[in-house]
C-alpha cells in the first residue's frame, strides 16, 4: 500500500512540474513574439532559452518531492506528538484503568522475559564447546535385555569402540573422581573427573596456565599430573601462579600439578561441578572386564556425519563383540545422544509447560485488555463520533488508540524487562544444577530483544482489535446519544473474549492441579525405608595410609566404635551408597546357579556394601531369612540380601533363600549366596522406578569411599559436633563433610516438581483472576447496556431474584463455553505434560471436576456484584431517564 501510494505521490510530483514548466515557456515566447518573432521562433527561442528542458525537469521534480515528503513527515511528526499528548491525556483521566493496564502487562511481559532467560539458556544457546553439534554422549544400549535406561560402559568395550569406529573423530572416557586434598589448610574432600588424555583436546579446552591432561598421561609409568579447576585454583591457591610444578597430597599421595583450567570451561556433567582433574589411566590388567560398567564416554562425531551414521558404524562392532562374548555382549549395542539433549533433555519438558503457561497468562492479560478497551470504547462513543464528525479520517482514529496502546505497551514492557531481569536471577537459583553445571543463565541481547519483540506483539494483540471495532461502530447519532441501544458487535466480541480468557484458564489450572495432584502423590508415597530421623555424612579412607583391606576394615571399625560410644550419637552404620545418591549407582550382571535360562533376568543388579545394623537402622522390612551378623566378614562364604523385586527377578516363585549368584561370567567368579529378603525401597526417589537391588557386608566388599548413617541421640548439631570432633580423633587428615539430614535428602528429590507445580499454580491463579475480571466487566457492561429492559422487567412486575438469576445465567452459559472449550484443548495437550506426572494420568477426573469447581466459583462470584446491582435498579427512575 505504500509503494503504491508512494507510486501515485511521484506522478502528481511529476505533472505539478510539467504544467509549471509548460506555463513558463508559455510566458517566455510570448514575450518573444511582442518583439516581432512569429510564434514558432518564439516557440523555439523560448526552449533554447529554457535549455535541457529533461535535465531541468527532473532535477526540479526531485526537489519538489523531497519538499512533498519534508511537508508530511513534519505534518506526521506533529500529529504524534499530538496522538502521544492526547494519549496521555485520556490515561491521566482513567488512572485505575491504566494502572491495572500497566500492570497486567509488566507481569506477563516479566514473567515471560524471565522463563525466556531460561528457555535461551538451557534449550536454545549452544554447548559452550568448538562446534558442540558433533558432541555425542556415548552409552551402552541394554534395551534388548528389558532396560529402558542407557547404561554406562566397560572399559574394554569402550576401547573397541574407540579404536574401530570410522565415523568418530574423537572419543574420550571419563569417571568421577573424589580425592582429599591434604598437607596444606584443613583436610577438604574434593570432587573430580578422571578423564582420557583426549579428553580435553575433544571439547578445545584451554587452560589459563600451563597445560591440560594429555595422552601421554594415560601412561601408567607417567608422573600422576593433576589440572586444577579455575575455581579450586583461586578459592584454595588465591590464584597463585607458582602453583605450576608444585605437588600437593591427594589421598595421601603426591601429585603434580600441570595445569589451570580456564574459567569459561563447563564439564559436560550434571551430577557435580568438578574441581580438579587426573588421567583415567586404563592399565591390560584393569580389573574391571566385559559386562562391568564403570565409565562413561563423549564422542565427537567427524564434519558431515550424522547421529544415524555414527549409531550404525557403532552397530557394527557391537555386532562383532556379541559374536565373540556372547556371555556378556550379546542384546548389548551402543546408545548415542546429542550431547545438549543429554544434558538438557531431562528440564525440556518442564521448562516448555512453564512457558506455555507464562505464554498463556500474557495472552490472557492482552484479552482482559481488549475487553477493557472495548469497553471503554463505549463511553468514548460521543468523542470519536465528534472527531468523526469533524473530518477525522478513520485511519487517524484508528492510531489515535493504537497510540495509546502503545503508550500502555510501552510502559508495561519497561517494567516488564525490570521484573524479567529480577525474575531471571531468581530462576538462576532454581534451576536444576545440572543445567547451571553447563550454561550460565541470565539475561542477554537475544532476552531484551525478545523482551521488546512481545512488547510490540503484546500491544498489537490487545489494541489493533478494540480500535478497529471502536472506529467502525462508531455512528453519527452517538454524538448526540452515547448511550443509544446496545452494540450488539461489540457486546458479542466482548463476550468471545471472554471465552477465550475462560477457556486458556481453565488450561492452566488442568495444569497445574495435575502437577499438584502428581506431586501430592509423591509425598505419600513408601518409599521402603526410614525417611526421617537419621543423617549421611562422607568419609573417604585414602589408600595412603589404608593400604590394605584389613587396614580400611579396621579404620572403619574404629571410627564406628567411637561414634557408638559418643552420647550425642544413637547408632551409626556404614554404607558405600546411601539411598538418593546422585550419580553413583554400582551394579553387576549376575548368574543364578542350578536355574533354568530366564529371559526376563534383569541385566543388571545394584548393588550397596553395609555393615550388619544398616538395613535395620534404615527399617528396611526383614521378609525373610536373617540379616548380616559380624561373622560375615573376610574369608567367610559370601552372602548377600536381596530386595523383593530382585528375589522375585532371578528366582522367580521360589524361596531365594539359599540359592546362589555367580558374580560375573568367568568360570572363577565368586559365588554368593542369598541369606535374606528385604522390601524393596525406592532408592532413586519417589518419582523414580524401582530397581534390583543386592546388599553385601561391607567386610566383604570394602570400599574406602563410604557413607555413614548416623541417628542422633538429641539434636542433630551436637551429633554433628561429635561425629567431627571423633573422625579427627580417629584420622585428623581425613576431611570432616557436612552432615546432611535424610529428609532434606529427601526433600530435594521432589524440589523440583514441587517448584514446577507451584509456578504454574501461581500462573493459574493469575489467569483465573484475569478471566474473573473479564467476566465481571461484560457482566457490569451488559448490565448497564441493558438497564431499560431491566427496568421495564421488574415494572412489570420481574422479582429481583429472577433478574439476579438472568445476570448468572447469562455469565454461566460464558463459563460453560470457556471450561468446554479449554476442557477440550487441555486432553489434547494432556500427553505432553504426561512427562511430568507422576501417579497420574493426563485425564485425572478428580482434578478436571476441581477445575470445573474452581472456574464455576470464579464466574459466580464475577457475576454477583453485576447482579446485585442490577437487582437495586429502580425501574421508574431508569425508564423516566431512557
Amino acid at each position: 500500500m505504500r509503494r503504491v501510494v508512494r507510486i501515485e505521490s511521484q506522478n502528481r510530483s511529476r505533472e505539478d512540474v510539467e504544467r509549471e514548466i509548460a506555463l513558463h515557456l508559455d510566458l517566455r515566447a510570448k514575450e518573444f513574439e511582442a518583439s516581432g518573432m512569429s510564434p514558432e521562433a518564439a516557440r523555439e527561442a523560448a526552449l533554447e532559452a529554457f535549455g535541457d528542458r529533461m535535465e531541468i525537469e527532473s532535477e526540479v521534480t526531485e526537489i519538489h518531492e523531497r519538499t512533498v515528503e519534508r511537508q508530511r513527515s513534519r505534518e506526521w511528526t506533529g500529529e504524534l506528538r499530538q496522538d502521544l499528548r492526547v494519549g496521555f491525556r485520556m490515561l491521566r483521566r482513567s488512572p485505575a484503568f491504566a494502572i491495572v493496564a500497566v500492570l497486567t502487562l509488566a507481569i506477563g511481559i516479566g514473567a515471560n522475559t524471565a522463563i525466556f532467560s531460561v528457555v535461551r539458556s538451557v534449550l536454545l544457546r549452544p554447548l559452550p564447546y568448538p562446534n558442540p553439534e558433533q558432541l555425542v554422549q556415548v552409552w551402552t544400549d541394554h534395551r534388548a535385555l528389558g532396560r529402558s535406561e542407557p547404561e554406562w560402559l566397560a572399559p574394554p568395550d569402550f576401547i573397541d569402540l574407540r579404536d574401530g569406529n570410522t565415523t568418530f573423530s574423537a572419543m574420550a572416557a571419563y569417571q568421577g573422581w573424589g580425592p582429599d586434598l591434604t598437607g596444606t589448610g584443613d583436610p577438604e574432600s574434593l570432587t573430580g573427573m578422571a578423564v582420557g588424555g583426549n579428553f580435553f583436546s575433544l571439547l578445545g579446552a584451554t587452560p589459563t596456565l600451563g597445560r591440560l591432561i594429555e595422552p601421554a598421561d594415560d601412561d601408567a609409568a607417567a608422573p600422576a599430573a593433576a589440572v586444577l579447576s579455575n575455581a579450586l585454583w583461586t578459592r584454595r591457591f588465591g590464584s597463585d601462579s607458582s602453583i605450576l610444578g608444585r605437588q600437593i597430597t591427594l589421598n595421601g599421595n603426591p601429585w603434580t600439578v600441570v595445569g589451570v583450567l580456564s574459567p569459561r570451561f563447563r564439564a559436560p556433567v550434571q551430577a557435580f561441578t568438578p574441581e580438579i582433574f587426573r588421567a583415567l589411566r586404563l592399565p591390560p590388567d584393569f580389573p574391571c572386564r566385559r559386562g562391568c560398567v564403570t565409565m562413561r564416554a563423549i564422542g565427537r562425531m567427524k564434519p558431515g556425519i550424522g547421529v544415524g551414521a555414527a549409531q550404525a558404524d557403532l552397530d557394527v562392532i557391537h555386532a562383532r563383540l556379541a559374536q565373540e562374548f556372547p556371555q556378556t555382549n550379546a542384546k548389548v549395542g551402543s546408545w548415542l545422544v546429542p550431547l545438549h539433549e543429554q544434558l538438557t533433555g531431562p528440564s525440556r519438558p518442564a521448562i516448555v509447560t512453564l512457558s506455555i503457561a507464562v505464554g498463556l497468562v500474557l495472552l490472557i492479560g492482552c484479552v482482559n485488555l481488549a475487553n477493557l478497551l472495548l469497553g471503554r470504547a463505549a463511553t468514548r462513543a460521543p468523542e470519536i463520533g465528534l472527531r468523526a464528525a469533524l473530518g477525522a479520517r478513520r485511519g487517524r482514529l484508528v492510531r489515535q488508540l493504537l497510540t495509546e496502546s502503545a503508550l500502555l505497551a510501552t510502559v508495561g514492557g519497561a517494567m516488564g524487562v525490570g521484573l524479567g531481569v529480577a525474575g531471571s536471577r531468581m530462576l538462576a537459583t532454581l534451576v536444576p544444577d545440572d543445567v547451571r553445571r553447563v550454561q550460565e543463565i541470565g539475561v542477554d541481547a537475544t532476552v531484551l530483544l525478545f523482551a521488546v519483540a512481545i512488547t510490540i506483539l503484546s500491544a498489537a494483540l490487545f489494541g489493533i482489535f478494540p480500535a478497529l471495532q471502536s472506529v467502525r461502530s462508531v455512528l453519527a447519532q452517538s454524538v448526540r446519544s452515547g448511550r443509544e441501544g446496545t452494540n450488539l458487535t461489540a457486546t458479542n466480541s466482548r463476550r468471545a473474549l471472554v471465552v477465550v480468557q475462560l477457556a486458556m484458564a481453565v488450561m492452566l489450572l488442568v495444569g497445574a492441579g495435575l502437577l499438584m495432584r502428581s506431586f501430592a502423590k509423591m509425598q505419600t508415597v513408601d518409599l521402603g525405608y526410614r525417611a526421617d530421623g537419621v543423617a549421611l555424612t562422607g568419609v573417604a579412607f585414602p589408600a595412603a595410609r589404608y593400604r590394605d583391606v584389613p587396614a580400611m576394615l579396621v579404620g572403619m571399625e574404629n571410627l564406628l566404635t567411637r561414634l557408638r560410644q559418643n552420647p550425642a550419637i544413637r547408632s551409626a552404620e556404614i554404607t558405600d551408597l546411601p539411598v538418593l545418591s546422585i550419580g553413583g549407582d554400582q551394579d553387576i550382571a549376575p548368574i543364578p546357579i542350578g536355574e533354568p535360562a530366564n529371559p526376563n533376568l534383569p541385566p543388571s543388579l545394584w548393588i550397596r556394601s553395609v555393615t550388619p545394623g544398616y538395613l535395620k537402622a534404615m527399617q528396611m522390612r526383614l521378609v525373610s531369612g536373617r540379616q548380616f551378623t559380624d561373622a560375615d566378614r573376610q574369608g567367610t562364604d559370601l552372602v548377600g540380601i536381596l530386595n523383593e523385586y530382585a528375589a522375585e527377578r532371578y528366582f522367580p516363585g521360589k524361596d531365594p533363600i539359599g540359592r546362589m549368584l555367580l558374580r560375573g561370567s568367568a568360570p572363577n567368579a565368586p559365588r554368593l549366596t542369598i541369606v535374606g529378603v528385604v522390601s524393596t525401597g525406592r532408592a532413586d526417589g519417589a518419582n523414580a522406578p524401582i530397581k534390583p537391588e543386592i546388599f553385601v557386608p561391607v567386610a566383604q566388599r570394602p570400599v574406602r569411599n563410604v557413607t555413614v548413617l548416623i541417628e542422633p541421640s538429641r539434636d542433630q548439631a551436637a551429633a554433628t559436633r561429635a561425629f567431627a570432633q571423633t573422625l579427627k580423633e580417629v584420622d585428623p587428615l581425613i576431611p570432616v563433610s557436612a552432615m546432611q539430614p535424610i529428609e532434606e535428602r529427601i526433600g530435594s528429590s521432589v524440589a523440583l516438581p514441587r517448584l514446577y507445580a507451584t509456578l504454574v499454580a501461581i500462573f493459574a491463579g493469575a489467569a483465573l483472576l484475569l478471566a474473573a475480571l473479564g467476566v465481571y466487566g461484560v457482566m457490569a457492561y451488559s448490565v448497564t447496556q441493558r438497564q431499560r429492559e431491566i427496568g421495564v422487567r421488574m415494572a412489570l412486575g420481574a422479582a429481583p431474584s429472577g433478574i439476579q438469576r438472568m445476570i448468572f445465567l447469562q455469565g454461566g452459559r460464558l463459563a460453560a463455553i470457556g471450561l468446554l472449550v479449554g476442557l477440550t484443548l487441555s486432553i489434547m495437550l494432556g500427553q505432553f505434560l504426561s512427562k511430568l506426572l507422576f501417579g497420574v494420568t493426563p485425564f485425572d477426573v478428580p482434578t478436571l471436576v476441581m477445575v470445573a469447581t474452581v472456574l464455576g466459583a470464579a464466574t459466580v462470584t464475577a457475576s454477583w456484584l453485576p447482579a446485585r446491582r442490577a437487582m437495586r435498579l429502580d425501574p421508574v427512575a431508569v425508564i423516566r431517564q431512557d
